[in-house]
């Protein structure tokens, strides 16, 4: 009972696992919804951030973090017509301790018939980065921001790594600990019977002493 409870959990735990990692390693998603930190919303249109980097997994989409430094695609997808209208642009501003923010990419407005606009640039983990996307679909245009970090992958697999060993060793003394009482239970069974034996011939003991008087 005890070593199936304890499969079944490592088993929910590595699915926990395996869901945690999935987001971390490429957001493979375009439009997630009110809580995609790659999204956002401008009055009844969205628009949506993707980077891509080509060179090391030319299938992988990530949002806000990347794992590697060096070129990165950068796609804005716009849903709605009523940005489809108007000019957008995009810029690419780096930040680190020694030095001011900088532009490091910077894609002039125009308008985007299809709704997608794209452009590469190349992060490197020294620094800080913040895309902005320029909408001049009022008097002084509006700026969305979306931060972007790299994060060596090996990074990303430190917390799962860290769930996994717990795991595994929990279950190691579990299973320790259900056989050390198994077995100590059976070198107890015949101290337990002498000891049962005992008892049941002290209660027989007065009646014995009471037949002789």
């Amino acid at each position: 009972m005890l070593i199936a409870s304890t499969r079944g959990g490592l088993l929910i735990a590595t699915f926990a696992v395996v869901g945690w990692l999935s987001p971390m390693t490429a957001w493979a998603h375009r439009f997630g919804g009110p809580h995609d930190p790659c999204e956002r919303r401008v009055g009844a249109s969205l628009v949506h951030i993707t980077l891509y980097q080509p060179q090391f997994d030319p299938d992988a989409e990530y949002c806000d973090v990347v794992p590697r430094s060096g070129n990165t695609v950068i796609v804005v997808d716009v849903l709605g017509d009523d940005l489809r209208r108007v000019p957008i642009g995009l810029q690419v501003v780096a930040s680190g301790e020694s030095h001011a923010p900088l532009t490091i990419l910077r894609v002039e407005p125009k308008v985007y018939r299809r709704g997608v606009a794209d452009a590469q640039v190349v992060l490197s983990g020294k620094a800080q980065y913040v895309a902005q996307v320029v909408i001049e679909n009022r008097a002084q245009g509006e700026v969305l921001s979306f931060p972007i970090r790299v994060t060596a992958w090996y990074r990303m697999l430190i917390v799962p790594a860290l769930i996994v060993i717990a795991l595994v060793s929990l279950t190691a003394i579990s299973v320790a600990r259900y056989y050390w009482f198994a077995s100590h239970q059976n070198s107890f069974a015949p101290l337990l019977d002498r000891g049962g034996a005992g008892s049941r011939n002290a209660a027989r003991t007065p009646k014995t002493a009471r037949g002789m008087r």
